[in-house]
C-alpha cells in the first residue's frame, strides 16, 4: 500500500489537483502569484510531501450569514492543492461504499438530484398521493464541531494502510483553530494548559470551507446510512452533509426510527440529534429540505432563499449601473439562480423578475439597422420583457460566432429548441433572418409564404425543396411576421 502515498505525491498528481484548486479561481492574486514558479512551487511540495516535511500555513476564519451564520475557515491555495491531491487518491477507494442516496459533495449528484429523489420517494410512500406522508426531519447538533478524529481516523484505517497517508490525514485535522481553545487563551493561559492535559485539542472538529471536511463528512456518516438503511430497513432515507430525511407513511414509525437513530448517533460516533430541528412533519404542512418548502403537489422557495436573492440582484444592479460589469456577465451571474428557481413551482415568480432584468439590464445593441426613426417607433412598440432570457442567451452565444449545434451543446439544450429562439429573435427585431441563413434560402421559401397565417407544413410543400427544413422556413415566417407589423413591403 506504500504506492499510494507515491501516487498521491507525484508531481501528475500534484498538477491535476493544482488545476482544480485554481477552478473559478484564476484571477485572484494568490494563485498567479503561485502561477508564476509554478513548476519550482510543485516540486517544493512533492518534495515536503516525500520527506514528511509538509507544514500547513494557518486558516483565515470569516463569518457568513448566507441564510444562517457560519464560521468559515480558508485553507492556504498551496494547502488546497494539498487536499485535492489526497482527494484524488483516496476519494475512489471510498466512494465506492456511499450507498446511492448520499448526495453531497459527489459527481452527479447535489441538492437538486437529492430533491428529485424526494419527489419520487413521496410517491411512492403516498400511493401518489393517496395515503399520508409524514417525513422525519433531522438534522445533527454542531456536526463539523463535534465530528471525533479518533472514530474517524479508525473508519479511514480500515480502508487505508499506508501509514504516510494516514500521517497526511492527521496533519490535516490537526490544522483546526478551537473556538473554546482560542476564547481561553485570551482569558488565562493557565485554562488553555488544561485543555491540552486533557488531551482537548485536536480531539474534535473540522473546520467547515475545507473540500477536505466536506468529504471527511460523508465517511463519518457513511456508518449512519448503513445503519438505517440495513438495519432499521428505512427504504425511503435520504443525507446530505448533516440534513436528513426518511419518508414513511406511519408517524409512530418514524418516532421510533429517530430515537433509535439518537442513541446510535450517541454510541457509535459521539453525535446527537438537534433536538429542536428533528422534527416529523406531515407532508400536506410542508417539509423544509435544501432551501425549498416541499408539499404533496409543489415545492416553493424558503422566504430566506427570496430575500437572499434578492440582495444579490440589488448588488448586481449598482455594480452594473457603475459600467464594473458587462450586461453578458450579468445574465451569467443571473442564470444560475433562475436554473436553482425552476427546480420550483416559480413560474409567475421568474417571469416577473426576467420582466425586471431586462428593463435594468436593457439591451443597448439591438440590430444593425439604417432607418434609426422606424428602429426606435418598433422599441416603444415591443417591451424587451416580452423575450424569454433563454432567447437572450442564445442571442448573445451566436452573436460571438458560436454554430447552432455549439449554442444548444453550451446551454444543454435541444438544436431545434435553438432554432425556436432564433424565430422568436428575428420575430421581435433582435436579429435579422440573413445572419442566420443564406440570402437564396430565404428568397425561396419569401416565395412560397402567401400570408404570415401560412403552415410550415403548406409551405414546405409549395416549396418541394427537401435541402430547406422546417426550422429555416420558421425563421423567414417569423421575419414576414415581423415586416407586417412593421408595416413594410414583403
Amino acid at each position: 500500500m506504500q504506492e499510494l502515498y507515491g501516487r498521491l505525491s507525484s508531481l501528475q498528481n500534484l498538477f491535476l489537483a493544482y488545476k482544480k484548486a485554481r477552478k473559478g479561481k484564476i484571477k485572484k492574486r494568490y494563485v498567479k502569484r503561485f502561477e508564476k514558479n509554478l513548476t519550482k512551487n510543485l516540486t517544493k511540495l512533492k518534495k515536503e510531501l516525500l520527506f514528511q516535511t509538509y507544514k500547513q500555513c494557518p486558516l483565515k476564519t470569516f463569518i457568513i450569514r448566507d441564510p444562517k451564520t457560519r464560521k468559515i475557515s480558508k485553507s492556504a491555495f498551496r494547502d488546497r492543492i494539498i487536499h485535492h491531491a489526497l482527494i484524488n487518491t483516496i476519494g475512489p477507494i471510498f466512494e465506492k461504499s456511499f450507498i446511492y442516496d448520499s448526495h453531497a459533495n459527489q459527481i452527479r449528484k447535489g441538492t437538486h438530484k437529492a430533491i428529485e429523489r424526494f419527489d419520487q420517494f413521496k410517491r411512492k410512500v403516498s400511493r401518489n398521493n393517496t395515503r399520508n406522508c409524514f417525513v422525519l426531519k433531522a438534522d445533527i447538533k454542531h456536526y463539523f464541531q463535534e465530528v471525533n478524529h479518533e472514530i474517524l481516523l479508525k473508519i479511514i484505517k480500515r480502508k487505508i494502510k499506508d501509514e504516510k497517508v494516514i500521517w497526511l490525514i492527521e496533519k490535516i485535522l490537526k490544522n483546526c483553530t478551537n473556538p473554546e481553545i482560542q476564547r481561553e487563551k485570551e482569558r488565562d493561559a493557565s485554562k488553555v494548559i488544561h485543555y491540552l492535559n486533557n488531551d482537548y485539542l485536536g480531539k474534535k472538529g473540522m473546520p467547515l470551507g475545507n473540500l477536505t471536511s466536506q468529504f471527511f463528512a460523508n465517511i463519518y456518516l457513511n456508518k449512519l446510512d448503513y445503519f438505517v438503511k440495513h438495519k432499521l430497513k428505512a427504504k425511503y432515507y435520504i443525507r446530505y452533509v448533516d440534513d436528513f430525511v426518511i419518508l414513511h407513511h406511519s408517524r409512530e414509525q418514524l418516532e421510533k426510527w429517530k430515537f433509535v437513530i439518537d442513541g446510535f448517533l450517541k454510541e457509535n460516533l459521539d453525535l446527537e440529534l438537534h433536538p429542536n430541528k428533528s422534527k416529523i412533519h406531515n407532508l400536506k404542512k410542508g417539509v423544509n429540505f435544501l432551501g425549498f418548502r416541499i408539499f404533496y403537489y409543489y415545492k416553493l422557495l424558503k422566504k430566506s432563499n427570496i430575500k437572499n436573492f434578492e440582495r444579490k440582484f440589488n448588488r448586481l444592479k449598482i455594480i452594473f449601473n457603475h459600467n464594473l460589469i458587462t450586461r453578458e456577465m450579468a445574465i451569467e451571474s443571473f442564470d444560475g439562480w433562475l436554473t436553482h428557481a425552476s427546480n420550483a413551482n416559480t413560474f409567475k415568480f421568474r417571469k416577473h423578475i426576467i420582466m425586471n432584468f431586462n428593463k435594468i439590464f436593457p439591451i443597448t445593441k439591438i440590430t444593425k439597422t439604417r432607418n434609426c426613426k422606424k428602429h426606435n417607433n418598433f422599441i416603444k412598440k415591443i417591451k424587451e420583457s416580452e423575450l424569454q432570457f433563454s432567447s437572450q442567451k442564445t442571442l448573445f452565444l451566436f452573436n460571438r460566432g458560436f454554430s447552432i449545434r455549439e449554442v444548444a451543446e453550451k446551454n444543454i439544450i435541444k438544436e431545434s429548441t435553438v432554432w425556436s429562439h432564433l424565430a422568436n429573435l428575428i420575430e421581435y427585431n433582435h436579429l435579422s433572418v440573413f445572419e442566420v441563413l443564406p440570402r437564396n434560402k430565404v428568397h425561396n421559401v419569401l416565395y412560397s409564404i402567401y400570408s404570415k397565417n401560412d403552415t410550415l407544413k403548406s409551405i414546405k410543400q409549395r416549396l418541394n425543396d427537401d435541402s430547406i427544413t422546417y426550422n429555416e422556413i420558421n425563421c423567414v415566417l417569423a421575419s414576414v411576421k415581423r415586416k407586417i407589423s412593421d408595416n413594410k413591403p414583403l
